[in-house]
C-alpha cells in the first residue's frame, strides 16, 4: 500500500471517529459549542443542523471511496499463457522483468530496473537503465524499442492480447575513476 493510500484511509477513518462519536455522545457538540461561544461573541451552532451536515458529508464521501475502489484496475500476479483440459500455463511477472533485464543487458546498459503493471487491458514497463555509452544508446534506442516490442509480444503470446505500452530512460553512468576522491598529497 502507498503512502498516500495510508494517509487517505487514516484521515477517512479520523473523520468516521468524529462523526460517529458526535453521533453517540451529541453532548460534545454542546459542550464545544459553549467553549467556542465563551471564547468569541459568536451564535451558537444547531445541533442537529451539525449532525445532519456532518452525517450527509460523511455518506458523500463513503460513496465516493466506494466508487474510487470500484475501478482502480487491479493487477494481476502473472499472464495466463495456455488454458486447456490439463490446466494452465502462465508466466509470473518477475519471470517478464528478467526476461527484460536479460534482453537489454546485450546493448550495453546497466543497472537495468523494470516497472511492470499488469492489468487487465495493458502491459505497461517502465524501464530505467544506466549506460556509459548515452548517446550511442540513444541513437539505438528506436530499434532497441521496436525490437524489445515484438519479442515482449513473441513472448507473451497467449490467452489475451493485451496493448504493450513501453517506456525506456537511459541514464549517463559515471566511470568509477570520477567517483574517487580527490586527496591532496602532502610531502
Amino acid at each position: 500500500m502507498k503512502r498516500w493510500h495510508k494517509s487517505f484511509l487514516g484521515l477517512l477513518c479520523l473523520i468516521y471517529i468524529f462523526v460517529l462519536s458526535m453521533t453517540i455522545w451529541p453532548e460534545s457538540i454542546t459542550v464545544t459549542n459553549d467553549f467556542i461561544t465563551k471564547l468569541s461573541d459568536s451564535n451558537t451552532i444547531n445541533q442537529h443542523e451539525f449532525l445532519n451536515i456532518a452525517q450527509i458529508s460523511l455518506l458523500v464521501l463513503t460513496v465516493l471511496v466506494l466508487v474510487i475502489v470500484v475501478l482502480i484496475p487491479v493487477q494481476k500476479k502473472g499472464i495466463l499463457l495456455e488454458k486447456n483440459k490439463q490446466g494452465l500455463l502462465s508466466l509470473s511477472n518477475e519471470g517478464v522483468i528478467s526476461f527484460i533485464t536479460t534482453r537489454l543487458s546485450g546493448y550495453s546498459m546497466s543497472n537495468i530496473k523494470v516497472d511492470f503493471k499488469n492489468t487487465k487491458k495493458i502491459n505497461r514497463f517502465d524501464i530505467t537503465a544506466d549506460s556509459l555509452y548515452k548517446n550511442h544508446v540513444i541513437k539505438q534506442l528506436p530499434e532497441i524499442k521496436h525490437t524489445l516490442t515484438s519479442e515482449i509480444q513473441e513472448l507473451l503470446s497467449g490467452i489475451d492480447e493485451k496493448k504493450i505500452e513501453l517506456n525506456i530512460k537511459v541514464n549517463q553512468k559515471q566511470s568509477s575513476s570520477s567517483h574517487k576522491k580527490k586527496s591532496t598529497r602532502v610531502v
